[in-house]
């Protein structure tokens, strides 16, 4: 469970971020531990249009708003929402409405990474676009910054990836995420959320995957079988 968990949690989803806020917390302490938080990863989210919801420690309407002022002001982003988040609400009423019967039950999550329903895209996604499928997709183009691909499985770029991609949008840690030329402003696992360093090399362009490892997202080269690892911080 979430809110086992020692201190605040930040998890991205599809839609943007969520915030675990133990439910034993005082809200003095969430705000100061959440603009803590904010504050140390500011350079990860700036730029970036996200959607934020809580859960956990039940606030009031003036709570929210002291709570989405840090984010406003700390994180570098546009906060286009901040609101409770019903997705336990939503457990607990499909919980109570289960038969003790043997008809399946949906899966957790998209499981054909390895095969499975695929969607082309013969196109560049250009800044305002918006592909969403459940599935994998595949993009024989260039997703340009402001573009944005959500697929519950993997993402396959024959071009140069520079918006945002988020690969296993319902929860699989097992989906990848490649391109040719791997330059994202965010890219997103299942809950890991990675933007690209600073640093990186914009004259170098070949080909990237990105996979989970040990919990963070991390980029392998691939070129003429030379194996490193550049971990993408977040």
């Amino acid at each position: 469970m979430e809110l086992d968990q020692k201190g605040i949690v930040f998890k991205g989803n599809s839609e943007g971020l969520v915030i675990v806020i133990p439910e034993d917390y005082s809200f003095t302490h969430a705000l100061t531990e959440i603009e803590s938080k904010v504050s140390a990863a500011a350079r990860f989210f700036k730029g970036a249009r996200i959607k934020v919801t809580y859960r956990g420690l039940s606030l009031t309407i003036q709570q929210e708003e002291a709570i989405r002022a840090v984010l406003d002001d700390k994180s570098g982003a546009i906060i286009e929402s901040f609101s409770k988040d019903d997705e336990a609400r939503q457990n607990a009423f499909a919980t109570r409405s289960a038969q003790p019967n043997n008809i399946p039950t949906r899966k957790l999550f998209y499981a054909g990474v390895d095969e499975g329903n695929c969607k082309f895209v013969r196109s560049t996604i250009r800044s305002g676009t918006r592909i969403q499928y459940d599935g994998n997709v595949v993009i024989m183009g260039d997703v340009n910054p402001g573009g944005e691909i959500v697929a519950s499985g993997n993402v396959v770029v024959l071009g140069t990836l520079r918006g945002m991609v988020h690969a296993g949008a319902d929860g699989n840690r097992d989906a990848f995420i490649y391109a040719l030329g791997l330059k994202p402003t965010q890219i997103r696992i299942a809950e890991v959320i990675a933007r690209t360093p600073a640093d990186l090399d914009e004259g170098k362009v070949f080909p990237e995957i990105a996979t989970i490892k040990d919990g963070a997202i991390v980029v392998e080269q691939l070129e003429e079988a030379a194996r490193y690892y550049r971990r993408v911080y977040f």
